[in-house]
């Protein structure tokens, strides 16, 4: 059974490094793969749709994510789906095509907040491309195996917002860059309150 990986929180250091390309398909390469797929669907409170390597101390241009398998529609009631949902693992990823406008959801009067498990309790609007051709490689058995993917809407979102993460990107950098608000968790009431002091966004 995979041993599940230490989630860290800004401001880690790993998560502002650039990661390395993978280019070894060995045993250690699957100890990793499967200890970031366990990490990612054993994480509770909150739970998690995307998890890269830099967000549990592995400098490698990998990410899992856990989504619903079938279309890229918007994903409304994600902790129903849960259930239903499939780990990807994605290995030296990245884009290869891309919409020509940027998006902060589907309905432009209801931004989507997006938020992170290396940025806890934050949440904010960030403008993603609403859909992108992915190129990036699987592991199968011992070797490394090239793939595609287009993907729209909420899929792609989760796709970009973990592949900043191997750029040492957080999704807070464009709330600073842009000036868009951010929403911290009320522990207390549970509801999402803007933060007032953005002192905090700096040193992340």
């Amino acid at each position: 059974m995979a041993s599940s990986l230490r989630i860290v929180t800004a401001p880690h250091p790993s998560l502002r490094r650039p990661a390395k390309p993978v280019e070894r398909a060995d045993a250690k390469l699957r100890r990793l793969v499967d200890g970031l797929a366990d990490t990612l669907a054993r994480q509770r409170q909150p739970r998690g749709v995307g998890l890269a390597g830099p967000q549990v101390n592995q400098g490698w241009r990998l990410f899992a994510t856990q989504l619903p398998a079938g279309t890229d529609r918007e994903l409304e009631e994600l902790e129903a789906a849960a259930h239903r949902t499939v780990t990807t693992v994605y290995l030296n990823p990245r884009i290869k095509a891309h919409s020509s406008h940027l998006t902060f959801g589907p309905r432009p009067d209801e931004p989507r907040y997006e938020g992170c498990l290396s940025v806890p309790k934050l949440y904010g609007p960030v403008p993603r491309w609403s859909w992108i051709e992915l190129e990036y490689q699987q592991l199968e058995t011992d070797r490394l195996v090239n793939r595609s993917q287009r993907a729209e809407d909420f899929r792609a979102r989760v796709l970009q917002h973990e592949l900043d993460h191997l750029d040492g990107v957080l999704f807070t950098d464009y709330s600073l860059e842009h000036d868009l608000p951010v929403f911290q968790l009320n522990p207390e009431t549970d509801q999402l309150e803007e933060l007032v002091d953005r002192s905090i966004l700096e040193v992340l």
